[in-house]
């Protein structure tokens, strides 16, 4: 009988660690989403109006890359601009921001998205693969080994009037 506690309560234990071991590796993956995000838009310039004021990045939904998008908006610049972050629950809602994140689960959203910020100056960033035909610039996607990367499609860069350093391309994983 003690053989069997024992067995179980190793279990129970085993499973609880790895359930932790998930967490945090969910945890880190929306901050290395984050701080890849900081890092693409290091690489682009956005026209001359973009400039002044705060460096806007929305995130469509409450997705947790907001939390950690925030950490790095409180210590770090785009150039000389305030980071500032903005969630947007619904279409309607969404308003000019220079990068706009649109994660996973949201995507199926994209064309209406592409369609409300049409003219904006906005670098549509997702995490779901198909996203660049909906007209996502940049879409993170995690390889084989559990190592985050992105694809990238400069013409949804270069039509929204943003100039990109073609140094970022070679990061890319795959170009469209």
């Amino acid at each position: 009988m003690r053989r069997i506690i024992f067995f179980i309560f190793f279990f129970l234990i085993h499973i609880q660690s790895s359930l932790i071991a998930q967490v945090v590796e969910v945890q880190n993956l929306y901050e290395a989403q984050a701080v890849y995000l900081y890092n693409i838009c290091k690489y682009m310039q956005w026209p001359d109006e973009d400039q002044k004021g705060n460096f806007i990045i929305g995130v469509f939904s409450n997705d947790p890359i907001a939390s950690a998008l925030t950490k790095i908006a409180s210590t770090r610049k785009y150039v000389n601009q305030t980071i500032e972050i903005k969630i947007f629950k619904t279409i309607e809602e969404i308003t000019k921001t220079q990068v706009l994140f649109v994660p996973g689960k949201k995507t199926n959203s994209l064309t209406q998205i592409v369609s409300k910020i049409d003219k904006n100056t906005t670098l549509i960033i997702s995490d779901k693969k198909g996203s660049i035909a909906l007209g996502s610039a940049i879409n993170f996607v995690l390889t084989k080994d559990g190592k985050l990367k992105f694809e990238l499609k400069k013409s949804n860069i270069l039509d929204k009037g943003i100039k990109l350093n073609n140094s970022l391309e070679k990061l890319a994983i795959r170009l469209y």
